[in-house]
């Protein structure tokens, strides 16, 4: 009996490792788009810098809410995700039209999310 709290204490640790990891990804963007400011430039062109920064920051976000198992938040990051690599692909005005889709739903999926939270705590605040 003793053996199941630890197996639940390791895997809670390992959880909040792979947790802290999704961060990497998130302070990439942030330099590269402080490099992008300060004229540093890592890549060909400078627009292609910022996406990448936008990519890594909508990766780290997606992975954050896939590893805290939130359906709906974990549907819209990666959706954004898609749509900034659509973006960095190509150029065409069809990939554009797609990345637009993606956005806007995976969007729709964020904003209903945080929607029905702020319904939720409304809701325990009347009563």
């Amino acid at each position: 009996m003793i053996a199941k709290p630890k197996r639940k204490k390791s895997k809670q640790k390992s959880s909040n490792l792979l947790l802290s990891l999704t961060l990497v990804p998130l302070v990439i963007g942030v330099l590269l788009i402080g490099a992008w400011a300060l004229d540093i430039y890592f890549f060909d062109a400078p627009e292609t810098q910022t996406l990448v920064a936008i990519l890594f920051i909508l990766a780290s976000f997606a992975l954050s809410n896939i590893l805290q198992k939130k359906k709906q938040l974990a549907i819209g990051w990666s959706l954004l995700t898609v749509a900034d690599v659509v973006l960095l692909l190509w150029i065409e005005l069809w990939a554009q039209i797609v990345a637009i889709i993606f956005t806007v739903v995976g969007t729709g999926f964020i904003l209903f999310e945080f929607y029905h939270r702020w319904q939720e705590e409304r809701s325990k605040i009347k009563k």
